[in-house]
This record gives structure tokens, C-alpha cells and sequence, in this order.
């Protein structure tokens, strides 16, 4: 299976500066499959939106490329614009980009931008919107009226009308409550199953990334140091932890269970995990089925 996204011995410098190494990245390769999602992690200043920033072209690298179903994106730079129909990326707090008058016309944007119109741009703008949850009521309604959940809902719409074949989220549930988070997950989880897309997330919430990933990249100080499954990346909490992060917090309470003697699994990452776990246990298994 080729990859759909691959960054080959990217490195990047602000201003073109090698002694400037702040949020730089260094020799990053990695391939992403179709349809997967995948989390990256790192702790504050380890290159993580420097990198997704890459993927789109919103940065262009100092070395190395980013290849979009094998081509290099920088191969034809007028047209730069048209990898960003195809790689959408949905900053921290997208609800602060809302700038059109109507929910409608935010919606839409992208999407007549990129060249549609009339009927077919109507059929866009509201088969995303029964996708995600944005109720034709609030169609004609400023998109300042709108609770913050329901504006971040609104700006994440506005990216996935466009139809990218990848999209990018960074901090998608930065600030948000518990059902926030649970609606922003199932967003981008009935995105990725409507359209057999790729997501990458940016995210400190280990929690999230743990229900929601297929594989997880760990970022450190600008270089690659873990690429592999939830499973085989959280299970190394003491590589994790000598980089500044932490493994989810289910994660940590069967860690401890584990230190006190208690004959529990090392794969357990999420209350889902928990839930089946211990319900095995009851019913006398002793361990998951």
C-alpha cells in the first residue's frame, strides 16, 4: 500500500537560521496510510505545529520534502493554494476565524473558493452539516451569536466542506468541557468514516489519542523519537516521561496497580479499555476475551 502522506528528511529553520533551533524540525521521515489517524505528540516547543504547518505549505521546508499521494507539494509553487483544498488544516481555537456574517457563508467559503457554486455548492455546505451536526437553523444566524462549542463546530465544518483528503487538527479539544470534547471526537471520527480520510492530531490530551488513533509520533526537541501504535508508544511511559510527557491517566492507575503486585494487562489506555478489562474480570476470565 503506498502512502498517502510522506515527509522525507524534512528540516526546517525560522528565517533560514541553523543556529536558530526553537520549534525547528531535523531529519523527520515518516509515511502515512489512507484512512488512518494518527496523533502527535510533544511536549511545548518540540516542533509539532512547525511540522503540521509543513503539511499543507503554510511553511515550506528548509530541506527534505512533504510528498501528497507521491508528489512533492512545493513541485509547482503558484499552485501551492490547491494543496490546501486537499490538506485541511483546523488551527487551535478555528472558532477565533470565523469571520463571515452568516454560519452559511463561513461554511461556504472554502468550498466557493475552490471553485463551486450555485447547487452544488448548497449540496456541500449542507451534507457537511448533517454530517456534523449543524442544524439548518442556524444557517442565517451570525456565527458570533453561537455558543463557543457551536462556533468550534461551525469552524471545523467550514474546513471538512472542502472534502480534504487529509485533515489536520491542532488541539482540536483545547478548552473545551467534556460533551465538547465528545462532540469535536465524533466530528472527526463520522469525518474519517464518511470520506475514508486521513487525520492527523495534534494533542495533548493522551486520553483522546488513545480512543482515537491508530498510531501516534512522538515529537522531541525537533526529531522523530517514536512512530508506532497506541499500544507499542504508550507502553514505553519511561521514555515518555524522560521527554516531559505522560501516558493517559487510565493508563497510570493500572501502571500503579501493576506496582502494587496486581496481575493487569500493560495494553490498558482508555476508560473503554478499563470497562472491558474489568468486566472480563468479573465474569471470572481473569483477563480480556
Amino acid at each position: 500500500m503506498s502512502a498517502i502522506l510522506k515527509v522525507d528528511n524534512l528540516s526546517y529553520n525560522y528565517d533560514g537560521n541553523a543556529s536558530r533551533t526553537a520549534n525547528a524540525l531535523k531529519n523527520v521521515d515518516f509515511e502515512v496510510q489512507a484512512g488512518e489517524i494518527v496523533g502527535i505528540i510533544g511536549h511545548t516547543g518540540s516542533g509539532k505545529s512547525t511540522l503540521v504547518q509543513q503539511l499543507n505549505g503554510l511553511l515550506k521546508p528548509t530541506s527534505g520534502q512533504v510528498l501528497l499521494s507521491g508528489k512533492d507539494i512545493w513541485e509547482k509553487p503558484k499552485e501551492i493554494r490547491k494543496i490546501r483544498s486537499q490538506v485541511g488544516l483546523v488551527f487551535q481555537y478555528p472558532e477565533y476565524q470565523l469571520f463571515e456574517e452568516t454560519v452559511y457563508a463561513d461554511i461556504a467559503f472554502g468550498p466557493k473558493n475552490m471553485g463551486l457554486s450555485g447547487g452544488e455548492l448548497d449540496h456541500r455546505v449542507r451534507e457537511i452539516c448533517d454530517l456534523v451536526g449543524v442544524p439548518e437553523s442556524f444557517f442565517e444566524r451570525s456565527p458570533l451569536d453561537l455558543s463557543g462549542g457551536e462556533k468550534r463546530r461551525v469552524a471545523i465544518a467550514g474546513v471538512m466542506a472542502m472534502q480534504p483528503k487529509i485533515i489536520v487538527f491542532d488541539e482540536p479539544f483545547a478548552g473545551l468541557d467534556p460533551i465538547g470534547r465528545s462532540q469535536v471526537l465524533k466530528m472527526i471520527q463520522d469525518y474519517r468514516a464518511a470520506y475514508h480520510a486521513t487525520v492527523l492530531i495534534v494533542s495533548h490530551g493522551m486520553e483522546d489519542l488513545a480512543v482515537l488513533c491508530d498510531r501516534i509520533l512522538v515529537l522531541n526537541d525537533g526529531e522523530l523519537v517514536l512512530f508506532d501504535t497506541v499500544k507499542k508508544v504508550f507502553t514505553q511511559a519511561e521514555l515518555l516521561r524522560s521527554i516531559g510527557l505522560e501516558i493517559p491517566i487510565i493508563a497510570r492507575v493500572f501502571e500503579e496497580m501493576r506496582e502494587r503486585g496486581t496481575e493487569v494487562p500493560e495494553d490498558i489506555f482508555s476508560v473503554q479499555d478499563a470497562v472491558s478489562f474489568l468486566n472480563s474480570f468479573k465474569q471470572g476470565g481473569g483477563a480480556r476475551a
